[in-house]
């Protein structure tokens, strides 16, 4: 079950990632952190299904096994919003600077010419 859940929002994340044209969410911060949590859970279950000899389920399907995925992910979101909010705050303290680089080129052809 963690590793369904976990590659189910790592497909969200990455969809929304790939539909939102501007990045100013951290959208692909946030599908690598899935994604990397997928692998993680996989490489997880795989290792330690073949040192069990292979018995039992692969995935296992529980409310538990739910409860416990919930529990990575949503430490995974909160340090997203976090990231995003002091981007946030950054940009907004950011004193706006005026490019005026732009006229003086002109200004530099309009004596020239």
């Amino acid at each position: 079950m963690w590793l369904i859940v976990t590659a189910i929002f790592a497909l969200m994340a990455t969809l929304a990632w790939m539909l939102v044209p501007k990045d100013e969410y951290r959208l692909g911060g946030l599908s690598l952190a899935f994604w990397g949590l997928a692998l993680l859970v996989f490489v997880d279950h795989t290792i330690g299904w073949f040192l069990d000899g292979r018995e039992g389920e692969f995935m296992e399907i529980s409310a538990e096994a739910f409860m416990l995925s919930m529990c990575m992910i949503i430490p995974i979101l909160a340090i997203w919003e976090l990231i995003v909010i002091v981007d946030r705050f950054k940009a907004r303290s950011a004193p706006a600077i005026a490019d005026d680089s732009v006229g003086l080129v002109e200004e530099e052809t309009a004596e020239v010419v």
